[in-house]
């Protein structure tokens, strides 16, 4: 997508983002949630691979492994934020952490909730929002 120029990341399915987005990410990921030529819809993690910065503010929880040693889940701590626990995974749209496991918009992680961080873990992904 060379019109936005080289200040943005293609990742796929339509989507860039900005380069350096994150502060201490040398490059992000992106959590797609969609479909394509009217598929059905599914999720897939895009761009680079999570990385943890460590915990911080609004992001406190524990990380978990996939068989490989990967990134894959995370356990909510008490005050954490989507947004936060996105930037902390380099995920660019961490806000998209919910509807990825299930929450639709306005239900809020908990505490000790486990939640998948990589989208191509979730195979069977499906909108809380119906058609129609």
């Amino acid at each position: 997508m060379a019109e936005l120029g080289d200040g943005y990341q293609y990742l796929g399915h339509g989507t860039s983002i900005p380069k350096n987005a994150i502060a201490g990410c040398p490059e992000a990921g992106y959590i797609f949630l969609g479909s394509d030529d009217d598929g059905p819809p599914h999720a897939e993690h895009l761009g680079a691979d999570l990385v943890d910065l460590g915990p911080r503010d609004y992001a406190q929880g524990t990380v978990g492994f996939d068989d490989q040693g990967r990134i894959a889940t995370y356990t909510v701590a008490p005050g954490d934020v989507e947004t936060v626990i996105g930037e902390r995974f380099c995920i660019y749209n961490g806000i998209a952490l919910g509807m990825l496991n299930g929450y639709p918009g306005g239900d809020a992680i908990q505490p000790g909730d486990v939640i998948t961080l990589n989208a191509d873990l979730v195979t069977d992904w499906v909108s809380p929002y119906p058609e129609g």
